[in-house]
């Protein structure tokens, strides 16, 4: 059965071959008018592939430009948060309970 399988897929590949190139020798068009299909094809991917390229490293220009912008700011706060932090007195807690004067509620 492999060997059946095996015989199935070369004749496919050899006819689909054999296809494209009939498709291509008979074709309505001339040889020089097809060439010049294929060139005109080529070059408006071409194009189009440049102008994608343009737009994506626009996007990427300005999304860089966003990111040091907000990291602009956020240095900025943390820089403001700092300086208020050193501003502020130091305080320690202690874990030891308070201690009440109960006698001055007794009277």
């Amino acid at each position: 059965m492999k060997e059946y399988h095996k015989s199935f897929i070369r004749g496919a590949v050899a006819g689909s071959i054999a296809g494209s190139l009939a498709a291509l020798l008979f074709a309505p068009k001339s040889g020089r008018d097809l060439r010049q299909d294929i060139k005109d094809q080529a070059r408006l991917v071409s194009d189009k592939g440049q102008e994608l390229a343009g737009k994506i490293t626009e996007a990427s220009i300005e999304y860089t430009d966003k990111i040091k912008d907000t990291a602009s700011a956020v240095i900025h706060e943390i820089g403001k948060f700092r300086k208020k932090s050193e501003v502020l007195p130091e305080v320690s807690i202690s874990s030891a309970p308070l201690q009440e004067d109960t006698k001055k509620d007794s009277l």
